[in-house]
């Protein structure tokens, strides 16, 4: 349903057998899976462009991230696997997947735990108080006098 927004959990998969996957799941127990997104080396992945926006798509799909850092992170490690795939790179062994997560954790913890933050939700232009009226027609189509010099 294209109206429909939803709070999904996502898991990125390392390149085997050319391609990755990136898991979609319904809830934070990740036991229903709700789609596969096959990632190759010629996926399309962006960020979207905007103020404070943590948008970004992968393929058609669009998602939102908490925070502009857990943007960055995802688009960061979705490129990986592509630069990966690019270069034919075999499907990585256990130890380096413990080495990814290790550096994913220290990327977090060294920026300050900008992943955690949320983005401001304020208002992106502020009202301004209302002028007073001095300056503006006096509702029947004429002007205010122009004042004395």
């Amino acid at each position: 349903d294209m109206l429909t927004a939803s709070v999904l959990y996502c898991e990125l998969h390392p390149q085997g057998n050319d391609h990755g996957n990136l898991l979609v799941y319904e809830n934070e127990l990740c036991q229903v899976l709700l789609m596969q997104i096959c990632i190759t080396e010629r996926s399309t992945c962006c960020e979207k462009v905007g103020i404070s926006c943590s948008c970004f798509s992968v393929e058609e799909h669009l998602f939102s991230t908490r925070t502009l850092a857990e943007r960055k992170l995802w688009l960061r490690a979705i490129s990986n696997v592509k630069v990966k795939l690019q270069n034919r790179a075999p499907a990585p062994t256990e130890e380096e997947l413990g080495q990814y997560r290790v550096a994913i954790a220290e990327h977090i913890q060294a920026n300050g735990g900008g992943c955690r933050n949320q983005a401001p939700m304020d208002a992106l232009l502020h009202r301004h108080p209302r002028r007073s009226s001095a300056g503006f027609s006096n509702g029947q189509g004429d002007s205010p006098a122009a004042p004395p010099t």
